[in-house]
């Protein structure tokens, strides 16, 4: 049984998954397209044991106003969905005049209407902005995941320049312990600020024996070892160290650093997963 609903009728129905009734699915509009402006349709039903949320965008080519074809734009998205894991294509139609995407979320656990659909819409959102990333030049490359070199050569080197970073050095492979690159900038007191950059491919785990245990193990000598600048022909000490990685950090790989850090550096130490340097990538690589 379908039922047509307007959101602000359901939002605040609270379901469990075993009450959920099977053969039940709800047609939604958005107004606003949930937040996104782009998905205005949602369908939400029962499938197995799981609750599924099925956004829809049907769009005509005739109205679309967007930077890029619709098609280009509607393929960009899927590629990057296609990289999730929280989120999968279900349905792409690009041939008609008519084009549209369908984006599947499952959800297996006891929701309120309008906190599941507001999680899933911010989801989308960022999807969409990774989309005009992508498709603004800046293309992710999927061997960022598991090639180091590359992702700091092809990525991490041109943005620090682009972010106008003065003396940056890619000094992977040599004895810098743990700083991948070196860089200063000249805030406004005038005092030069030293960074180091420690780069990881893929995600970073923390159970026993992993990378974040060996990443937190290097911190004193990251601090109290000094690195050689060659364009002053000086020594100096890092005022902050930057983890970067071009996957995720799980979530007890954030609860080790938060537990494991000292307090003394908690405010010296940054961690930039793939999410934050896209972000980076969209304010400043022009």
């Amino acid at each position: 049984m379908y039922i047509e609903s307007d959101l602000k009728v359901i939002q605040g129905i609270k379901l469990t998954i075993i009450d959920f009734p099977k053969n039940l699915f709800f047609d939604l509009h958005s107004s606003d397209g949930f937040g996104t402006f782009f998905f205005y349709e949602l369908e939400v039903g029962k499938v197995d044991n799981d609750v599924v949320f099925l956004f829809r965008s049907n769009q005509p080519n005739k109205y679309w106003e967007g930077k890029w074809g619709l098609s280009t734009f509607l393929g960009g998205l899927n590629e990057i969905i296609n990289d999730k894991t929280e989120a999968e294509v279900h349905s792409l139609d690009i041939e008609d005049d008519y084009k549209e995407i369908e984006v599947k979320f499952i959800c297996n656990v006891d929701f309120e209407f309008h906190d599941q659909i507001s999680k899933y819409a911010k989801l989308l959102n960022q999807y969409i902005k990774n989309t005009e990333r992508l498709l603004s030049g800046v293309v992710w490359q999927k061997e960022f995941e598991t090639n180091e070199k590359l992702f700091c050569t092809e990525l991490l080197y041109p943005l620090l320049r682009k972010m106008n970073f003065i003396d940056v050095r890619f000094t992977h492979g040599t004895r810098e312990y743990g700083k991948d690159f070196t860089f200063s900038e000249i805030p406004l007191f005038g005092n030069l600020r030293h960074y180091a950059i420690q780069a990881k491919a893929g995600n970073v785990r923390g159970n026993v024996k992993s990378e974040i245990d060996e990443i937190i193990g290097q911190l004193d000598d990251a601090f109290s070892m000094p690195y050689f600048e060659v364009s002053v022909n000086e020594n100096r000490l890092i005022n902050t160290f930057i983890v970067a990685i071009s996957g995720n950090f799980t979530e007890n790989a954030k609860d080790k650093i938060s537990q494991k850090i000292p307090t003394n550096l908690k405010g010296s130490i940054y961690f930039l997963d793939r999410e934050k340097i896209l972000e980076l990538i969209e304010k400043y690589w022009k």
